[in-house]
């Protein structure tokens, strides 16, 4: 097993967790949000709790609701990966537009896209499924990749989109499309289309575009198989993440070899570490399964 670990992010702080929430600060700004995985009591104290100036308040249906000091949301929010740019903004299910525990997946993602362009002698094409605001699509973009980002939210694509100007990136080689992802690359098995790598990191359930109903469980095995046909044959890559209850990271091994293509696996949980020098503490965030050279 080989877990990735994101730290050392520019403008993000990880300081405390525990007893279901954590402590952060992202871009300048001090938060308190919740995380259920933090099952662990706090380290600081409640008064350095007590510096959040943004508060998210989990709801029973799984939203929430902020509070922010002077009633005033921070505005004009930006983080910084590399040479890119994320926009920030607080949403009601406690999100920002950015998941910092995908720095590692990221930095994955770019070394793999660079390793794989620089053996076939081409740009690759790469495919973006769930793709939510555009961070690792950026990321691939910038390695001089073509890029297919699927998403069903009108709104995230929108995001993406904001996010691609303000890093200045070529959008003629980085497509948003508002799609259901099974519709999607269903439409790409049926005119022969073809991608170097894949990423997917499905939610545990939601919707597409149209309405349609997506659950992980029952739909993941048909989306994860149809990934593997519209794959081209010349080591291309697969890297599949999962934040749903229960399932574990040998299970996403044994489900990325149900296809019979050749392939190296690599499995692992995601987390975030600690910003603390001597916290080493993890915050879980996932897990994962990696497979590269598939032919």
């Amino acid at each position: 097993m080989n877990n990735l670990i994101s730290q050392n992010i520019p403008g993000y702080q990880l300081l405390d967790s525990g007893f279901g929430k954590k402590l952060e600060t992202i871009a300048g700004i001090t938060v308190e949000r919740p995380s259920p995985q933090a099952i662990w009591a706090p380290r600081l104290s409640e008064q350095e709790w007590k510096k959040a100036t943004s508060v998210c308040i989990r709801k029973n249906d799984g939203g929430g609701t902020w509070k922010h000091r002077g009633d005033k949301e921070p505005s004009n929010l930006v983080i910084d990966y590399q040479d890119l740019k994320f926009k920030l903004k607080f949403t009601s299910f406690g999100h920002c537009g950015v998941f910092f525990e995908q720095q590692a997946v990221w930095d994955s993602l770019t070394a793999e896209s660079k390793r794989l362009s620089t053996e076939l002698g081409r740009p690759l094409k790469f495919l973006n499924l769930f793709g939510y605001t555009g961070c690792a699509s950026l990321a691939v973009a910038k390695t001089g990749a073509e890029v297919f980002h699927v998403d069903s939210s009108k709104g995230v694509l929108t995001w993406g989109r904001e996010n691609a100007d303000l890093s200045k990136l070529d959008q003629k080689k980085l497509k948003f499309v508002q799609e259901d992802v099974r519709a999607f690359v269903k439409h790409s098995l049926r005119k022969g289309f073809k991608y170097d790598g894949i990423l997917a990191d499905p939610p545990s359930w939601g919707h597409g575009a149209n309405k349609e109903v997506w659950e992980f469980e029952q739909m993941i095995h048909e989306l994860i198989m149809d990934c593997f046909n519209v794959l081209n044959r010349e080591k291309s890559f697969f890297f599949l993440s999962s934040h749903t209850h229960g399932v574990q990271s040998e299970a996403l091994r044994n489900l990325m070899n149900d296809h019979k293509s050749k392939k190296d696996i690599v499995v692992g949980e995601l987390g975030v570490k600690h910003s603390g020098r001597k916290d080493e503490r993890i915050l879980p965030a996932g897990i994962y399964a990696f497979a590269r050279n598939i032919i």
